[in-house]
């Protein structure tokens, strides 16, 4: 009877061994493909790209992309890739505004028994 439970245990860690490296491998397939079509864009089409992707992988490997082509960029190019973009996709409105509204001063007037 102890047969039965450890043939499961074994086959459910290869099964998520498996996949692990099924989602790993793609992963790397997903990144891949976002580098090759960079690769594949003008330089002015990747600074138009600033500031609208969402995915933090994604903007840095634009970014990366850009840092590989600084050197042959134009002048114009080079003033656009120093400022901060211009079609910029907003983050949360009011982030980091909010007030604090406790004091913080208690003095402990409580008397224990």
């Amino acid at each position: 009877m102890k047969i039965l439970p450890t043939v499961l245990l074994a086959l459910a860690v290869s099964s998520t061994v498996v996949l692990a490296e099924v989602v790993t491998t793609t992963q790397e397939q997903v990144k891949s493909e976002v580098q090759n079509r960079f690769k594949q864009m003008s330089t002015d089409e990747l600074l138009e790209k600033r500031g609208t992707i969402t995915s933090k992988q994604e903007r840095n490997q634009l970014h990366d992309e850009l840092m590989s082509r600084q050197k042959e960029m134009t002048k114009e190019q080079q003033e656009k890739f120093n400022k901060r973009p211009e079609n910029r996709t907003p983050k949360r409105m009011n982030q980091n505004s909010g007030a604090g509204m406790g004091s913080g001063m208690g003095n402990g007037g409580g008397r224990g028994r």
